[in-house]
């Protein structure tokens, strides 16, 4: 009977783990050495980014996830046109994160009518 009631709770339990899981909003995290230009303005139409050799590990395998995800969503449904990968950038902290992020109807539409090739 013991040993009844104990599977039951350690099942409970690992419900419970795999739920937070699920519940995670990012996907990684990498930090970033330098960013070029120094200063963002108006006119910067584009951003490099160095990253070192481990942090360029960290954000592959935080991708890799991320598509993994999504590629799981079944494209016939809205849910699955709308899904997308938002990489956040953090200025300050120097950091990179990966998030599921939806794009917007318009995007969705004209990537639909102009596929690339």
């Amino acid at each position: 009977m013991q040993l009844i009631v104990w599977r039951y709770i350690k099942r409970i339990d690992m419900e419970k783990r795999s739920e937070k899981l699920l519940k995670k909003t990012s996907f990684g995290v990498c930090r970033f050495d330098k960013t070029s230009p120094n200063e963002l303005s108006a006119d910067t139409s584009v951003i490099n980014f160095t990253i070192s050799f481990s942090e360029a590990l960290k954000l592959n395998l935080a991708i890799d996830e991320c598509v993994h995800k999504l590629n799981r969503y079944n494209r016939a449904t809205a849910r699955g046109k709308s899904a997308a990968l938002a990489l956040v950038i953090h200025f300050k902290k120097k950091r990179i994160r990966v998030n599921e992020g939806k794009v917007s109807k318009v995007e969705a539409i004209s990537a639909r009518a102009n596929p690339i090739e």
